[in-house]
């Protein structure tokens, strides 16, 4: 007799010995969660409106998710040292502390709960609401992915942590959030703090007493693993951990290649679910991603060669700041309306030499460096100016900037880097107020008016024969 998730995970491209042999797993997973057999029929809908489930890599990665949130929730029950850390992240950190032991599972969980309770189950909402039962009110200008945590951890979803990670680096609502979660439930925490602050046009230049100060902050959080979970991150680790996530970004690298095609090939709401999987995850994501990415990397590959696109060859191309973690009918509503986002913001930042030879000499100092000279973690201008480089990089008929409103760091720049892009690069740039991770406030249909204005805007541009008209710049 089959089970009643049976045909979901199928969808989900779990294989019949796999949903065999996870049962036991699936059913403690699922009843924690709260999603019963009224659930899956309404989600079967979901994910085949909102996905190409007729290709096999897109089902392989629902999947990878799948897995991954049961993975989450059962951890502390399978003897599992639990690490959180938040989006967006300094890359490295969490991935190295997973790679020193096989006993702890380091994710970030509000990634995963977007992706799955989201994507896959459209369930979010409990959970946002009961995040703003718990510490995080409504009409506050709180981050929505922050409720997502708080809210799961209120209902019991998923385990109290043994460390969390907090940044206060890049985003202030964080380390707030994670201060309140330390205080209800006890759990030890290290905040990463750093400044985002400095002289506009001082990218990609900086004071080294702020490399000097990020590089300790960041090998306190080695500092801090090592005491709370007695693991120690060395240059070994750190290489391992390196080795073990390059396949991943190999194949994330190639779809992003693929996904600039013209026809393009794939919906966003598609490329969403392999750009940000290696931000959510070290475990599942490392270890079935890249099979994953590369099964899609194959049928994309067929159909670029086949000139098969998922829009008319010719359609304005974009670049977005990011895509919604948690409802993909927003992709789907700009692919309707003639927009190819190709990419977004955060897989696309061209490289950056280093700037400065005294780097300190730990595994701080690296990430430090890299994160000031990669301009994220830096300051508002650096965001800005990589920005009008990564979209002159990738050639694009237009810039769409959809940030979250209770964002700071994203939000506050909206305006300035249209005026900025558009000055310096000729490339059309759309401001647009939405949530990415709460879509209650933000759907598809509200968006939907500016968007489709923005697209009949960028096809006008084309059919007449404008393009940008990129202007000289030393700093770009």
């Amino acid at each position: 007799m089959g089970n009643y998730y049976d045909a979901i995970l199928r969808l989900c491209g779990f294989e019949e010995d796999e949903i065999s042999r996870e049962k036991p797993r699936i059913d403690r997973a699922f009843r924690r969660l709260g999603l019963g057999p009224a659930d899956m029929a309404a989600a079967e809908t979901w994910v085949s409106q909102g996905h190409d489930v007729s290709l096999a890599g897109v089902r392989k990665l629902l999947g990878v998710w799948l897995k991954e949130l049961v993975d989450l929730v059962l951890a502390r029950d399978e003897g599992k040292r639990v690490v959180y850390y938040g989006f967006p992240t300094i890359p490295g950190p969490g991935m190295a502390i997973a790679s020193a032991s096989e006993d702890i599972h380091c994710s970030c969980p509000d990634a995963v709960l977007c992706h799955t309770l989201g994507q896959i189950f459209n369930k979010l909402e409990p959970v946002l609401k009961a995040g703003e039962e718990n510490g995080l009110p409504p009409g506050h200008s709180l981050c929505s992915l922050w409720q997502v945590r708080v809210g799961a951890l209120a209902r019991g979803m998923i385990p109290v942590p043994d460390l969390a990670l907090c940044s206060s680096y890049y985003c202030d609502m964080g380390s707030k959030a994670d201060e309140l979660l330390h205080q209800r439930y006890g759990h030890h925490a290290v905040y990463v703090d750093g400044s985002m602050d400095s002289a506009w046009g001082e990218y990609p230049g900086y004071a080294p007493r702020r490399l000097r100060y990020l590089s300790a902050q960041l090998d306190k959080l080695f500092g801090t693993a090592r005491d709370v979970l007695g693991v120690e991150v060395d240059r070994d680790v750190w290489n391992t951990s390196v080795a073990r996530s390059r396949s991943l970004s190999q194949w994330a690298h190639r779809l992003t290649e693929l996904a600039a095609v013209d026809p393009m090939p794939l919906s966003a709401a598609d490329l969403e679910l392999a750009f940000v999987l290696g931000a959510a995850s070290t475990g599942r994501a490392v270890t079935d991603g890249p099979e994953a990415i590369a099964t899609l990397c194959r049928e994309v590959e067929d159909r670029v060669n086949q000139g098969i696109g998922v829009l008319d060859r010719g359609a304005p191309r974009l670049m977005a700041a990011i895509d919604s973690f948690s409802d993909p009918t927003i992709a789907n509503m700009m692919r309707d309306a003639g927009l190819a986002v190709c990419s977004n913001f955060f897989n696309t930042r061209p490289p950056r030499p280093r700037q400065q030879s005294e780097v300190p000499a730990t595994l701080g100092g690296g990430r430090a460096e890299w994160a000031l000279r990669d301009g994220l973690y830096h300051s508002s201008f650096a965001v800005i100016q990589r920005c009008a480089e990564a979209a002159t990089a990738l050639g694009v008929d237009g810039v769409l900037w959809a940030y979250p409103y209770n964002c700071r760091p994203a939000s506050q720049i909206a305006h300035m880097l249209k005026k900025w892009v558009e000055e310096n690069t000729g490339i059309p740039t759309l401001p647009l107020e939405m949530d990415p991770y709460d879509s209650r406030d933000y759907s598809a249909a509200v968006l939907r008016t500016r968007v489709e204005a923005f697209a009949e805007m960028l096809r006008a541009r084309k059919s007449s024969g404008e393009a940008p008209k990129t202007k000289a710049n030393p700093k770009l």
